[in-house]
């Protein structure tokens, strides 16, 4: 295992690309602030580049359906003429509710991550994009396993939320840590102060 998880390490040095056009990307969601910056970032995208769209989030989320319901409307009537995949939307459990302690979050982690693996193993993307929920990291580790298998390269984009201007996310600084393995490959942040700080993060202007 740890012969394989050097070579991965080793893989993930050569930034190769996800593949060919359209990407299979899956979203990952968060309620409020983090669907709101994500649906901002998704615009800026060609949409037959990336498709189909796999949006993930939380079992307990009930304000982002409605979003991406509006967001994909808005989106085909961009496209006009052109047939794009169809998106689909896809649940987790959370790590751990907002208030939950973490002593029983122990145990929903586990959950969590279990549910992850399942999803992404199923639904194989091309691109994992996130910007900072906490559903985001068990997914994340997720797709770091279908490398360790030998399963398929995911290549994973974590925007830092725009909200974030002098430290990071807890979600982002677990990804920048574990980033030296492999699990991370573009890790954003729209501050530049805070690329100053991470020298591991890049800087790429405000994106959401």
């Amino acid at each position: 295992l740890a012969a394989r998880v050097a070579f991965v390490w080793l893989r993930s040095r050569s930034r190769r690309p996800a593949g060919d056009p359209p990407l299979r990307t899956l979203v990952v969601l968060g309620s409020g602030g983090h669907t709101a910056e994500m649906l901002v970032l998704l615009r800026a995208l060609p949409p037959e580049a990336y498709a189909p769209l796999l949006y993930t989030m939380a079992a307990s989320d009930t304000t982002s359906a409605a979003k991406v319901a509006a967001f994909d409307a808005e989106r085909a009537r961009r496209c006009g003429s052109k047939a794009l995949l169809p998106s689909e939307m896809l649940r987790v459990p959370r790590s751990r509710e907002v208030g939950q302690s973490y002593v029983t979050s122990v145990a929903t982690t586990l959950r969590a991550l279990i549910a992850s693996l399942l999803l992404v193993w199923r639904a194989r993307p091309d691109l994992l994009l996130c910007n900072g929920p906490g559903t985001c990291v068990p997914l994340c580790a997720a797709a770091w396993s279908l490398r360790l298998a030998g399963v398929k390269h995911v290549e994973v984009a974590f925007v830092e939320s725009f909200c974030r201007v002098e430290s990071l996310s807890l979600s982002g600084r677990i990804l920048m840590a574990a980033a030296r393995l492999g699990l991370c490959q573009h890790f954003l942040v729209q501050w530049p102060q805070l690329a100053a700080r991470y020298p591991r993060a890049r800087y790429l202007g405000r994106l959401c």
